[in-house]
């Protein structure tokens, strides 16, 4: 028998199998249908970002229709009899614009009815100018170092916020950290709210966002004590900026306003000028009591400048007006929503033009 032919044999059998079987599954791929080629994603289109203005315009929405609006419905209906000029003067001291600015309009707006110059646009005018005269010099007291960083060199700014519970303040301070450190601003904050953790872990939040430092102590410690040791940190530190929360217990409450001059005064052993500034927010939601809280915290600590907040989910942003007449406090920032950009630099002309949906008109050069 002939082992060797037997074993060639096998040899080109298997050869030729796997040959076939090479063959017969290229012929299956081939028969297949090709599969069609995955489009890409499109590019989502993102909507164009708001300018501030467009912001605040949207934030005064609700002052606007349920205050202004009606006061335009009246004037455009026509004639002003008594009956309108009541509804006026009740949407008026409806708006918290504060009792003796209202009684001085009324009296002004019933000598214009009476001589007959009685259109929408020249008592929107008027309403405009009105209000601006009432803010426009207090507002020329803002300092420009609470919105321009500039990084000549100087002591640290120290910035002390102050407000009752509940306005936004923990959140306004994490925003004006950012929009600070956006200009390259060194910022320390310090959390002295130490009655409430939460608050503390809400503000670390912020300040990792921004990339500025915090210093918080354990809960229960001496907010001036925070404090002291947030300043002295950041002038051994040269921060720009020092900023200061601050508890919030009610403003009626003796030992809070106590606690917060003892946070003010002991600032002044290590800078005898510190706090630069105090900041009160408001919450445009609280209307007249807000100028009450104002008044309170004025008394105790010498405001020197406000933060007007939460006021696209208030129907009294018109009374931001009332209070800067009362306090001689101008306006520093006014908030319109929660995103960082919602928080901006407060002009009174800006703020009457979307309260009042007027625009002046420009004087023409000669």
């Amino acid at each position: 028998m002939n082992y060797g032919l037997i074993i060639l044999t096998i040899v080109i059998l298997i050869i030729s199998g796997a040959l076939i079987w090479k063959l017969a599954r290229k012929k299956k791929e081939l028969a297949m249908p090709t599969a069609a080629p995955v489009p890409p994603l499109p590019t989502p289109v993102l909507p164009p970002k708001k300018s501030w203005r467009e912001r605040l315009t949207l934030g005064m929405a609700l002052s606007r229709k349920e205050v202004w609006g009606k006061i335009e419905n009246i004037f455009g209906r026509g004639e002003l009899n008594d009956e309108a000029m009541e509804e006026l003067e009740a949407i008026l001291y409806g708006a918290d614009l504060g009792t003796q600015l209202v009684a001085e309009m009324l009296k002004e707006l019933r000598q214009q009815v009476s001589s007959k110059n009685n259109t929408l646009e020249t008592f929107k005018a008027y309403f405009y100018e009105k209000l601006k005269s009432r803010m426009i010099s207090v507002q020329a007291n803002v300092s420009e170092e609470l919105f321009l960083v500039n990084k000549k060199s100087k002591p640290t700014v120290t910035i002390m916020v102050v407000g009752v519970n509940g306005v936004g303040k923990t959140t306004t301070i994490g925003k004006l950290a950012t929009r600070l450190s956006r200009q390259g601003a060194k910022v320390v904050v310090g959390a002295c709210d130490t009655f409430r953790a939460a608050a503390v872990d809400q503000l670390e939040i912020w300040c990792q966002r921004a990339g500025a430092q915090m210093v918080r102590a354990k809960e229960g410690a001496s907010p001036s004590g925070v404090g002291y040791e947030s300043l002295k940190i950041a002038m051994a530190e040269k921060a720009d900026y020092c900023i200061l929360d601050t508890a919030g217990r009610l403003h009626t409450k003796g030992n809070l306003m106590e606690e917060l001059k003892k946070s003010k005064e002991v600032l002044a052993k290590l800078d005898p000028t510190a706090p630069h500034h105090i900041l009160l927010v408001l919450d445009a939601i609280t209307g007249q009591n807000a100028l009450r809280q104002a008044q309170e915290f004025h008394k105790t600590l010498g405001i020197t400048g406000l933060i007007f907040t939460k006021c696209d989910g208030s129907s009294k942003a018109g009374s931001a007006v009332g209070i800067v007449q009362e306090l001689k406090v101008p306006i520093t920032y006014i908030g319109v929503g929660e995103d960082v950009e919602d928080l901006d630099r407060f002009t009174v002309e800006d703020y009457l033009s979307s309260l009042l949906n007027y625009v002046p008109t420009k004087p023409t050069s000669n």
